[in-house]
């Protein structure tokens, strides 16, 4: 390319010095196609003067020229292209007021890329133009140089590593991308997924991206809704010595809670499921406490043991009552074994060994028997409920 004189008077700008300016950003816009105007009556042509913003290696002018083509504007500028040089849009494309025309020519750029040197040519004003043509994802590698940086006649030389690998998983989507963001949201915006209002990010956007780390994007289908849900309160017993065997005593009444969940559909393996996004205790349930008596005491309407002790005891209906006569019943809660629903220690106090479910049912009652003589006929301490069935 050289500089000539315009052919609608005044001298150009020089190649030289129009590369001397700052550099702006290149603005890649497409020329629109214009159309010449006719004089009303006399039907004489009229060539109306167009003004079209020039980007020459980066360098930009305004060029004033009554032609109706890229190359008209080229001609007024008296900018030739050279056997290389690259024009966007093409020669021939009309143009009108207000577009942008740009010329590169062919630069050198050699990457150092993970210790392995490319030399590239391109037609870019500055490094970040040339990243493109070279095929490298500005977003994907870390350079040593800013992509603003002009590359000159001579060349450029630039160092780069590529940055780390991350994977997005929208759902069952995968993208895969490299960034040097520092955030999760930085690995987000490069892999091009933006989540909606609702959706859960995993880790969240805010946390610092780790290489090779796979952020999970689960889809919320619609507005998550907030219902108000009942905590039900519980009761517990507490042992009272003072009071009498048997009886039970409120001391405190339970209250129950209140808490509010709030809930959406959301996309889960291709799936629509409802999840629990958030909850927030209102009120806090409070706990019931009842105490129920231990004090031994005499009973007078306690039946009277018959002759002949524990032998003559109906032990068939105590073991109904206390097992549904079943000799390996097993606890629901653990902890009681057998026809008369040993504990292991009472069982072992009686002179029983292992598990009371795993003896016979003659051993079961022998050692029961047992057992209400060593209390002294107390059944109430060992079978408070279903001891009463033993004078049936």
């Amino acid at each position: 390319m050289s500089a000539k004189t315009g052919r609608n008077g005044g001298a150009r700008l020089s190649r030289r010095h129009r590369r001397s300016r700052p550099a702006p950003p290149p603005l890649l816009l497409l020329a629109a196609a214009v159309a010449g105007l006719v004089a009303a009556g006399g039907g004489t042509a009229m060539a109306v003067e167009k003004d079209v913003t020039l980007d020459t290696d980066g360098a930009r002018t305004q060029v004033s020229t009554f032609g109706g083509t890229v190359q008209d504007v080229l001609d007024s500028a008296g900018v030739e292209l050279g056997e290389h040089d690259a024009v966007a849009p093409s020669p021939d494309t009309p143009v009108s007021s207000g577009d942008h025309v740009i010329v590169r020519s062919p630069r050198t750029v050699t990457v150092d890329l993970d210790g392995h040197e490319h030399v590239h040519r391109v037609n870019a004003a500055t490094l970040g133009e040339a990243l493109h043509q070279i095929g490298l994802d500005p977003q994907g590698v870390e350079l040593s140089r800013d992509h603003d940086t002009p590359v000159p006649e001579d060349g450029l030389s630039v160092s780069a590593e590529r940055a780390p690998r991350m994977v997005v998983m929208y759902d069952t989507v995968r993208s895969e991308t490299r960034t040097t963001g520092g955030t999760v949201q930085d690995v987000l915006d490069s892999a091009g997924v933006e989540p909606g209002e609702h959706d859960l990010v995993s880790p969240e956007p805010e946390e610092p991206a780790e290489p090779d780390m796979v952020v999970r994007v689960v889809p919320v289908l619609g507005a998550p809704e907030t219902e108000e849900v009942v905590i039900e309160a519980q009761t517990v017993e507490r042992e009272n010595p003072d009071l009498p065997e048997g009886e039970r005593e409120v001391v405190t009444e339970p209250e129950d809670g209140l808490k509010e969940v709030t809930t959406a559909l959301v996309l889960r393996h291709g799936e629509e499921v409802e999840h629990e996004l958030a909850e927030e205790v209102v009120t806090e349930p409070v706990q019931g406490l009842v105490e129920v008596g231990t004090k031994a005491g005499e009973d007078a309407s306690a039946p009277s043991p018959p002759e002949g002790g524990a032998a003559g005891l109906d032990w068939a209906g105590l073991a109904e009552c206390e097992s549904g006569g079943d000799p390996a019943a097993v606890n629901s809660a653990g902890g009681y074994y057998g026809l008369y629903q040993f504990s292991t220690s009472t069982w072992a106090s009686v002179g029983g060994s292992g598990l009371p479910s795993e003896a016979s049912p003659a051993e079961q009652t022998r050692r029961a028997q047992q057992l209400y003589d060593a209390v002294g006929g107390n059944w109430q301490s060992q079978w408070p409920h279903c001891g009463v069935h033993l004078f049936d």
